[in-house]
Parts: C-alpha cells; structure tokens; sequence
C-alpha cells in the first residue's frame, strides 16, 4: 500500500487548500526566503517538496538559478505550466527527498510550509543529511515547519471552512507518544460530490528538538523566526518554526 506522501498531493490537495495558488503570497515568500538567505545574484538553489513550483519560479523571476525537487508527478505537471507561463527557466526533478545523492553543489536548499516530517525520525534524519550534502560548503538552508508547543494548545481540533472550491472539514489530533499530527480532510464540493483526502501523519519536532536535528546533521543555526515574514520566534505563540542554518 502507498504511504500518505505518494498519493496526497494532487488536484484535490490544491482545491482544498485553495489559498496556496495565491501568487502574491508566493512572491511575499520568496522575497523573505532572498533576504533571509542573502543570496546573490543568480545562486544555485534547491526547493526540496516544492510541490506546483510556487516558490522555486518566484524565485527563478528573481534571477536564481533553482531546482524543484517533488515526488509528486500532478504536482510537477503544474509547475512546468507554471514556469512556463512565467518565462522563467527551471530544472525539475521528480525524486524522493530521502534520496538526493549526485545532486549539487547547491547555494541554498529551502524546504518550506512544512514538507519535513513525512518519515520517522531516521529518515527525516537522511533528509538532513542528503540536503547537508548538496550544499557547497558554507551553504545555507532554511527550514519551515509547524511549531508543536503552540499548536498544542488547539489539538485535537475540527473545524469548518467555506471557500470557492466547497466546505472545507479538517480534524487533526496529537499523538504524544510518537509525536506526530494525525489529520484528515474532507471537501464537500458545490454539486454535493465529497473528496476525502488521504489521512496524513507528520512527525512534529518542537524548537529544541529540531536544533539538535540540525546541530547533528553538521548545521550550523545562524538565525530562527516565526515565520516567513522577519517575525522573531515565540515559542509557545509562533504555529511556525523558521530556521536558517549553515553547513559546517
């Protein structure tokens, strides 16, 4: 049977989660993602999960030289339309993000809206250090995750929301013995059809943990936010982790 990763990210994903094709949003993400990394004019970049491209072709307009890297083929097919509307040039890869050996030497890896923690703790581990390994030394990598100390506080939670693709249901609970966020997802269509999405499992790290994850994969933590608008990182307030670390 295929894990949750290979099948959830389709066409029903980006209905669901509607607000994602927000091209401004995008943009906003990607001028942060410039300055919080400081890169220079056309860097080497690696967007691992990038799922349709969003963030790799704003970043491509910027004059970078990015990568995408997804396992997901609808997604990818999106992200080559994508880029091709933009007129920008990307490298696409479909590829396992547990498996990056031959590929670099990058600039910067980014990783962001939470693509880490899809494996158990070994495999995200390797995720670790397949991206430490594609960056040239002194390279950067950020990394956006959920922040489970103030999402503790909501979990188990189910809630509603009504948007232009239908009534959007997502429940979600905490597993405190493995640590991971248990969700599912249903969306009621306007001509009554239901798609239900497959149910998710994602290994939440809280900041201390993800520090050591970091420090052990030969990371260096330069700087660490709350999300990806320059706002500092408060523990028990920030629903996102932001990090910014250097190979060693």
């Amino acid at each position: 049977m295929p894990e949750w990763f290979a099948e959830m990210f389709d066409e029903r994903y980006l209905a669901f989660y509607e607000e994602l094709l927000d091209t401004a949003v995008a943009e906003e993400d990607a001028s942060f993602v410039d300055r919080a990394l400081a890169l220079s004019a056309s860097s080497r970049v690696l967007d691992v999960g990038c799922g349709f491209g969003r963030h790799v072709v704003a970043l491509a307009k910027r004059g970078h030289r990015v990568t995408g890297l997804d396992l997901s083929e609808p997604m990818l097919r999106l992200a080559v339309e994508l880029a091709r509307g933009a007129r920008v040039s990307v490298e696409w890869l479909r590829r396992d993000m547990r498996e990056l050996v031959g590929l670099g030497p990058f600039d910067a890896c980014i990783c962001l809206y939470t693509a880490f923690g899809f494996f158990d703790d070994r495999d995200n581990r390797r995720v670790l250090d397949g991206i430490r390994d594609t960056l040239r030394p002194g390279g950067l990598v950020m990394l956006d995750v959920s922040n489970p100390l103030a999402l503790m506080r909501v979990w188990p939670a189910r809630s509603w929301r009504e948007s232009a693709s239908g009534v959007r249901l997502e429940s979600a609970r905490f597993d405190a013995l493995t640590g991971r966020v248990i969700s599912q997802r249903s969306l009621f269509r306007p001509d009554g059809a239901r798609v239900d999405l497959p149910e998710t499992s994602v290994r939440m790290y809280p900041p201390h943990e993800l520090a050591n994850l970091l420090r052990e994969a030969g990371f260096e933590i330069e700087q660490v936010y709350g999300s990806l608008r320059d706002e500092p990182l408060e523990w028990n307030r920030s629903i996102r982790q932001v990090w910014v670390a250097r190979r060693s």
